[in-house]
Parts: C-alpha cells; sequence; structure tokens
C-alpha cells in the first residue's frame, strides 16, 4: 500500500475515532452530571425539610410560651376575684397591696380566696425554661416579679435596672429581649373600662431552643426575629452575615451556603437558617462511585467505537482502492459489495454501476463537445452575415441611386438602418436610441404605404440616456400598422413618457381601429401565455420587462372599437449598465 492510500487512510480513522471518542465522553460527562445533580439536588430538598422542621420546632416551642401566657391572662380575666387582686396591684405599692389583700380576706364569706402572688408564682413553675414572670403597672410604678431561677433573674436586674425594665417594656411588642433573654409580653387590660392596666412579662431562657437542633446541624446557624426584625435567638453569632431577601445561596467568610425563611403568620416570628452543610457523608463515596461508573463506559464506549472505525475504516480503503484504478485507466474496476445495506454498500453499488456506464458517459461528452465547437462555428459564420449583407444593401442603394430611383434608394437606406439596429445583440439601450429606431421605422412605413404619418414624441431631453430595453417601442408601433393602420383616414402615433415614483411611464396611443371589448380579453391573455405563439411582439416585450424588473412590470392594452389603442407600461428610471 502507497504512503498517498495510508495517510488518508489513518486520517479518517483517527478523525472517526476522535469524533466517537469525544462523544462518547460528553454524552456520559452530561449524563453523571445530571445525575449527579439530581442527587445532590435530592439531598438539598431533604436537608431543607430537616432544617425546616427544626426552625418550625423552634418557633411552635417559642409560640407555646406565648400561648401559656395568653392562657394566664384569660384565668386572671374568668376569675373575679384574682381580677379584683390584679388590680389592686397595678394601684398599690407591695405594702398597701398586701394590707388590702388581709382586709378582703376577712371581708369574704368564703374560707378559700385566690392569691394572685401564690398562682402567678406557681404558674410556671413546672416549667424549666421560665426564668421569672412579672407583673407591671402601665405606668411602671408598680412591679411585682415572681422568679423561677432567681440568681439569673438578680444578674438581670442588676445589669440592667428595674426602671429600665418597665421603660422597655412600654415602648417593645410582643417579643423582645432583655440581656439575651427573651421575654413575652401580654396586656393586661380593665374589665370594666377595657383600659390598659399593665402588662405579663414571661421572661425565657432561649438556650432551651438549642435542644431542637439536631448533631448534623449543629454548625448550621438558627436565628429566630420578632416582627420587627430584631433578633431573638441564634445558636451561633450572626454579627458578619447579612440577612438576605430571598432564599438561596449566598457566600459568608468564602463559603457557600444556603439561607431559608420559615415564618409563623400567627406571632410574626421568623426563623432565618443558615445552612453550612448540605450533602450528607455519603456524597465523597458518591462522587467516586459515580466517577468509576463513567471511566468504564468511556473506556467501554471507545472500544465500541475503536472497532467499528476500523471496520469502516477497512471499508472505505476499499473503495479508494477500486477508484484509485479507475484512475490508471481500469474503467470495468469492480468493487465488493457485501449485505450490509448501509451507505458504503451503495456506493459500491453506485460505484459498480458508474463504472459499467462509464464509456458511454465518455462518448457522450465527446459528443457534445463536437456539437459545441459546431455551435461555435456557426455563431461566428452568422456574425459574418449581417455585414455582407449590409454591404450588398449599401451596393443596390448606390446602384438605384445612379440609375435616378431615388425613393428605392432611400427605402434600402432605411431598410439598412433597421437591419443595423436589429443585429446589435445588446438587451439594454438608451431611450434615445429607441426614439430614433422608431422614427427610422415610422419613416419607413411612410415609403411603403406612401402616405404621411404623424408621430408625435412627447420626452423630456432628460431623458434621452436613460436605460431601457432594446425594441420596448418598435414591436409596439409595428403592431399599429399591422393591425390597426387604416389607408382613408391620417394615422396618428403619439408616444409620452412621464416620470413618476422613480419610474418611467410609458403611453403609446394611436387612432387606429381599436379592439374590441371581446377581443381585448384574448389579446391580453395571450400576451400574458407562455405558449401562444400570436402576438409575438408584445408577448416577447411583457416577459422581457417581468425578467428584467419583476413581475410587476407589465403591458397594459384599453382600447374600444374604431376609436384607437392605448398601451401602456413603466421601467424603473434608474436602469444602468448593458447587458
Amino acid at each position: 500500500m502507497s504512503m498517498a492510500q495510508e495517510l488518508p487512510r489513518k486520517r479518517v480513522f483517527k478523525r472517526m475515532l476522535l469524533i466517537f471518542s469525544l462523544t462518547s465522553l460528553f454524552t456520559v460527562s452530561l449524563l453523571l452530571f445530571f445525575i449527579y445533580k439530581y442527587y445532590t439536588n435530592i439531598q438539598l430538598d431533604t436537608n431543607l425539610q430537616r432544617a425546616e422542621t427544626i426552625a418550625n420546632k423552634q418557633l411552635d416551642a417559642l409560640t407555646e410560651k406565648q400561648k401559656a401566657l395568653i392562657s394566664l391572662t384569660q384565668d386572671i380575666y374568668r376569675n373575679s376575684d384574682l381580677m379584683q387582686d390584679v388590680q389592686i396591684a397595678m394601684t398599690n405599692d407591695y405594702g398597701s397591696y398586701t394590707e388590702q389583700n388581709i382586709d378582703n380576706y376577712f371581708k369574704s364569706k368564703n374560707f378559700y380566696s385566690v392569691d394572685m402572688q401564690t398562682y402567678l408564682q406557681s404558674y410556671f413553675s413546672y416549667d424549666e425554661d421560665i426564668i421569672a414572670l412579672q407583673l407591671i403597672s402601665d405606668d411602671g410604678s408598680y412591679s411585682y416579679t415572681f422568679p423561677s431561677r432567681y440568681r439569673e433573674w438578680k444578674e438581670t436586674v442588676d445589669t440592667y435596672g428595674e426602671e429600665n425594665i418597665a421603660t422597655e417594656a412600654s415602648k417593645q411588642g410582643t417579643f423582645y429581649t432583655i440581656e439575651n433573654k427573651i421575654v413575652v409580653k401580654q396586656p393586661i387590660n380593665d374589665p370594666s373600662t377595657l383600659k390598659q392596666m399593665g402588662y405579663l412579662l414571661l421572661y425565657i431562657d432561649p438556650t432551651f431552643l438549642s435542644k431542637w437542633i439536631t448533631k448534623d446541624y449543629q454548625n448550621s446557624i438558627f436565628q429566630i426575629n420578632n416582627a420587627k426584625g430584631a433578633e431573638l435567638y441564634s445558636n451561633h453569632p450572626t454579627k458578619q452575615i447579612q440577612t438576605p431577601e430571598k432564599q438561596g445561596w449566598i457566600n459568608v467568610d468564602n463559603k457557600k451556603i444556603y439561607f431559608q425563611k420559615t415564618e409563623d403568620e400567627t406571632s410574626g416570628l421568623k426563623n432565618n437558617t443558615f445552612l453550612y452543610r448540605v450533602t450528607d457523608d455519603s456524597a465523597p463515596l458518591i462522587e467516586l462511585t459515580l466517577f468509576g461508573i463513567g471511566l468504564l463506559l468511556v473506556i467501554f464506549s471507545i472500544s465500541i467505537n475503536f472497532v467499528i472505525s476500523r471496520r469502516y475504516s477497512k471499508r472505505i480503503l476499499t473503495i479508494i482502492g477500486g477508484m484509485n484504478r479507475v484512475e490508471k485507466g481500469t474503467l470495468d474496476a469492480k468493487l465488493p459489495v457485501d449485505n450490509n445495506g448501509d451507505e458504503l454498500t451503495m456506493i459500491s453499488e453506485r460505484f459498480n454501476h458508474m463504472t459499467e456506464n462509464l464509456d458511454a458517459y465518455v462518448k457522450k461528452v465527446y459528443s457534445l463537445e463536437m456539437e459545441e465547437q459546431k455551435a461555435r462555428l456557426k455563431a461566428l459564420q452568422g456574425q459574418m452575415q449581417p455585414h455582407f449583407l449590409y454591404n450588398s444593401l449599401e451596393a443596390i442603394r448606390m446602384n438605384a441611386r445612379v440609375e435616378g430611383a431615388k425613393a428605392t434608394s432611400d427605402m434600402i437606406y432605411q431598410l439598412a438602418t433597421l437591419l443595423r439596429y436589429t443585429a446589435n445583440h445588446r438587451e439594454i439601450t438608451t431611450l434615445g436610441e429607441e426614439i430614433n429606431y422608431v422614427k427610422q421605422y415610422v419613416r419607413f412605413m411612410e415609403m411603403r404605404h406612401e402616405q404621411p404619418i404623424k408621430l408625435e414624441i412627447n420626452i423630456e431631453k432628460r431623458f434621452n440616456h436613460t436605460q431601457i430595453p432594446r425594441f420596448a417601442l418598435q414591436p409596439l408601433i409595428e403592431n399599429f400598422f399591422k393591425y390597426a393602420y387604416k389607408e382613408n383616414q391620417n394615422p396618428i402615433v403619439v408616444i409620452t413618457v412621464t416620470a413618476e415614483n422613480n419610474n418611467l411611464q410609458f403611453r403609446i396611443e394611436d387612432n387606429g381601429s381599436g379592439i374590441d371589448a371581446e377581443k381585448l380579453k384574448e389579446v391580453q391573455a395571450t400576451i400574458e401565455s407562455k405558449d401562444d405563439t400570436s402576438h409575438i411582439g408584445l408577448a416577447n416585450l411583457n416577459k422581457r420587462l417581468q425578467l428584467l424588473y419583476g413581475e410587476t412590470y407589465r403591458l397594459t392594452i384599453k382600447s374600444k372599437a374604431n376609436e384607437g389603442t392605448i398601451i401602456l407600461f413603466q421601467v424603473p428610471q434608474n436602469t444602468g449598465g448593458e447587458k
């Protein structure tokens, strides 16, 4: 095998193998990418659902504290003795409250009396998360505190101050914080006037919310804010994190974390969750498994591609060998035809069919070349004949003039002039040249009919150099003499050219015999027909106008019997160049 044959074979084989391998690699990679993406999305959704469950539990736990405080308030409203005791406490200091409470006890007919202090002190005794319960008057003058965790409550009072606590309570909403303690506020109103008397404040240790955070989410941040956005709780510091408006991925300290929001519509509490971990521990194993599967698939695919490419390469090499034999002159070379039924089999069959008919094709091409040479020879001869005819007519004209036949001499001159214009092979001429030809033709027809013919030409001189198709006017004048000319009247032909919308509008009008309506329809249909041979001049001009300028450029004929005929057409005004 020659190098000329071996080099293309290797190139095709390597190209096919490279294309198949890259396609396989891309397909497998894309498939594994979508599988991994699908798996990670499932993991993300699962972890987001778990994180949302934790957030909801935290919100529920905090709202349960609020509900318990609301329940306490409702108990006070339902118990008149207890309500009376609270009203006394809201308007008296502790000493006065104690005196009135003792007086009311002795005045009471009941052996058992409800004591506000005992009731409030014991109400949250079961709840280890409660630091203290506090009752404060509306103006902050009187307050009663019932601590459950005295040491922590004392630290809060010592640090923040009792007056500041009362002032803060009057300004804040339902949930707020004091010294890292969550405070739940519930107003108490006078049942008779509905005027606010004071508040019940429930101080909660926020660390109880951390018990809902499972081990897998200890590194994530769970932040609870009140309705105004103030932070109530966070299991990790959040000063460096700016809370985004929408859920999604954010960057914090060059780490990619996922942010999601959970909201309790009743209380207005919001839980902002920042997930640092959205996949489980099996993710690296999954990635390694997918990589191994992908590698095996790529190797398997490339192996199959190698076998298939090599097989096709051998078949292509066989076809190239057959072509080389034909190139060297073995026109009866044949290729083996297999039963695969694919495109290469079809090429082999067509190749064999081609070699069988190659001799006939060669003879046919040779014959066509000979015919072409003959046609060229005839064309050269045809170019010589008009010159011979012009010279002959000129000799006859001079002879007629010598013999005194001036009319005959003039007719021969006009005829020679017309023939010279006709023999010109240009498709495009100027309007001025076409008008001169029409004048020569009308002069010739005057001599023939021995009658003066009036030719009116209404054309501005600036249009004389405008390009128009050759024989755009003469066939129309010829039609007048052929079909509409009358011997017994003064024939008139008027040619008018005007400019309109970048087009030259042509109007050719005569006073001939005209055309009746039925015949006019027939003539119009004839010039539009592709097969009819009558009115060849009109049909030819109509077709040339459409071929040169488009379907909208065509002849229009208007005529009435015994009233003459008008023919209209237009050409673009800026037609340039000769064809």
